[in-house]
Parts: structure tokens; sequence; C-alpha cells
């Protein structure tokens, strides 16, 4: 018996259905060159509507940036999401201290009321130009709808409810950003401190080290490495009481003794001693790395007893550290190198040694 299918001929085929096929096609390539020439034309005029809004509200804003405060004309609800970016670039070209004539501007249009609406669409674009539109108008109002927003799924989403909230009221913004900050895994650290800095450094710095201790203890070695970017030091109270209270783990730890060296305070030198000998490798380095920040005379000996350490990077950081010393010499590392025994300790001193001679190489001054 043939397969039905290996024997079929096309031309066996009514007339009629050829007709029906061929006016199916025919449909279907009308209506698809229809929604291109819809979407096209629909383009067109979202284009042309906002070169006209651009045109007419731009030397409105200008005037409003310099104190005037001119007829303002109407604006249709479409056009608001248009008016919304040109406003907030004119925010962000004057600068947060030039911003009061262009608030007033935008509450005589009634942005916060429909900026407020605008958290609910359903475009994620429109969501975060109305947080970041009611954080320079410090929508009080709008408080109730923001703060929800900090555990969003979204990290863009929840970013900018964050920056809206410092922005309308610090103060109490910040006890419901402590606990958020060092949970968010989808926030750069880097991003955190430019948020908080907005804020002042000195706050910024405390509240770093507030949600590094108690947030994640994957997320809080992280925070904790970028307080030296807030440039002020009130962040290492809370670490020393944490360090006082607790027993951290190994990651906290190294990352505390990398802030103490970076900030350089003689008040941390007993800690940073304390852990040359710690059981964690890791954090033997970033003590010895500190204590070439932080130390003295009294610290050669303890430099060169990491020598001998079974691993490769605490030689290495302690040679880097002896070098760095104030009271080293070049005669002291010499000496030093025809005393020391173990192929170890040789391998890391020679190269100290090096690079102790060239940056105090008279070539190596610079003016």
């Amino acid at each position: 018996m043939e397969d039905p299918l290996l024997t079929f001929d096309p031309a066996d085929l009514p007339l009629e259905m050829w007709y029906v096929t061929a006016l199916s096609i025919g449909c279907i390539i009308i209506l698809l060159l229809a929604s291109i020439l819809l979407f096209r034309r629909n383009r067109l005029v979202g284009q042309r509507r906002q070169q006209r809004i651009i045109r007419e509200w731009t030397p409105l804003l200008e005037q409003s940036a310099c104190g005037a405060l001119p007829t303002l004309p109407s604006l249709s609800r479409r056009d608001y999401v248009v008016f919304l970016y040109l406003w907030n670039e004119f925010c962000e070209s004057r600068g947060e201290t030039m911003t009061a004539p262009l608030v007033r501007v935008a509450r005589a249009v009634g942005t916060p009321h429909l900026t407020a609406e605008l958290l609910q669409s359903r475009l994620l674009s429109q969501r975060i130009l109305a947080l970041v539109t009611l954080g320079r108008l410090q929508e009080r109002s709008a408080w109730a709808q923001i703060s929800p927003l900090l555990t969003h799924h979204n990290s863009f989403l929840a970013f900018s409810a964050a920056q809206a909230l410092l922005r309308i009221n610090a103060g109490d913004a910040l006890p419901l950003l402590v606990p958020i900050l060092g949970q968010r895994k989808d926030w750069s650290p880097l991003n955190i401190v430019s948020m908080l800095n907005s804020v002042g450094r000195e706050l910024a710095s405390e509240v770093l080290a507030k949600a590094a201790i108690q947030g994640d203890p994957d997320i809080g070695p992280r925070l904790i490495r970028y307080l030296p970017v807030t440039q002020r030091s009130h962040g290492l109270p809370v670490l020393r009481q944490f360090l006082s209270d607790h027993s951290p783990s190994a990651n906290m730890l190294a990352a505390c003794l990398f802030v103490f060296g970076e900030f350089r305070d003689r008040v941390d030198l007993p800690m940073v001693r304390r852990h040359l000998t710690n059981p964690a490798w890791y954090v033997r380095v970033q003590a010895a790395t500190a204590l070439g920040k932080l130390g003295t005379a009294e610290d050669e000996e303890q430099l060169i007893a990491l020598f001998n350490d079974e691993q490769w990077w605490v030689r290495y950081r302690a040679g880097e550290a002896l070098a760095s010393l104030d009271s080293m010499t070049e005669d002291k590392l010499m000496m030093l190198q025809e005393s020391l025994t173990t192929p170890e300790a040789q391998e890391i001193l020679a190269p100290v040694l090096a690079k102790y001679r060239a940056r105090r190489s008279p070539i190596a001054v610079r003016p």
C-alpha cells in the first residue's frame, strides 16, 4: 500500500482552494504593511509632539531658572512624560542648589499628582522617571507609595526609590535603608557610597559601617572595603565596637583590617598587631599590609617573623610592609638579607630590597 503523502500532487487541489490560499496570504501581507505604516505614523507623531514640547518649554524653563515665573501653557496627559524628562534634564544641568525655581514650575502644572500616578505605570522607565521626579520635588505625600519599593525585585527601581527617599527626607530614610543596604546583593557598593554621599560624607561613612555589620555576612565585607571612598573616618568607631563585642568572620575581620590600614589611625595599631598570627592566611595578609602603614620600629621583628609563613602572599606582604616602615633603612635591609637563612625568606627579601632602592633612587624622584 502506497503512502498518500508520497503520492500527493498539488495539481490535484481544486481551483477554489488555490484562490482561498492566495487571498489569505494577500490579506496577511496587507495587515503587516498596515501595521508597519501605523507604527511609523505613531512614531512620527510622537517625535513631533516631543519636538513641540521641547521647543515650547525650553525657553520657559530657562526663564524660570533665572527667577521669573512666566505664563505656563497647559499639558495633556501624554505630554507630561516628555515634559518630565526635559524638566529633570534641566534640574541635572543646574545642580541641586538651583532647582527651587524649577520646582515651582513643576508644582504649578500639577506635576506631583500626575507623577504619583506614573508610579503605577506598567513601563519601568516611567516608574523610574516618577521616582526621580518625586525625589527632586521632595514630595512627602508620596512617601507611602515609594517606601515599599525599596524591597522590589528590580534593582533599578529599588535603587531609584532609595535615592528618592533620601532626597525627600534623609533623616527618616536612613533607618529604612540601613537594614536594606546590607541585603541587596544586586546593588553596587560604589553606587551605594555615591548615593549616601549626597547626604554628607560623615553620615555616609557611619551608615555604611552600620549597614555592613547588620546585613548579610557575604555583603558586609564588600561594604566595609568601600568606607575609604567616603574619605571620612566616622564609620571606624562602629567597626571597633563591632570587633570588640563580637567574634566576626574571617572575611569581616580582613575587611576591617584593610580599612584600618587605609585610614592609618594609630588607635587601631593594637588590633592590627593582634591578628598577625590569625589562623586565616588572608587575615594575616591584611594585618601585615595595615602594619606597614601604621607600624613603628617595634613591629620590625614581627614582620620579619612572617617571612617564614607557609603562605607566599603573607611573606610577600610582610616584606612590602617592612620596607614601608618609616624606621626602615637600606642598611637594615642589607643586614637582614645576610642574616636570613631560609629560602622562603631570601626569596621575599631580594625583590623587596630592589624595590626599596628603586623607590629611593634620585632618578625615581619626580618634581
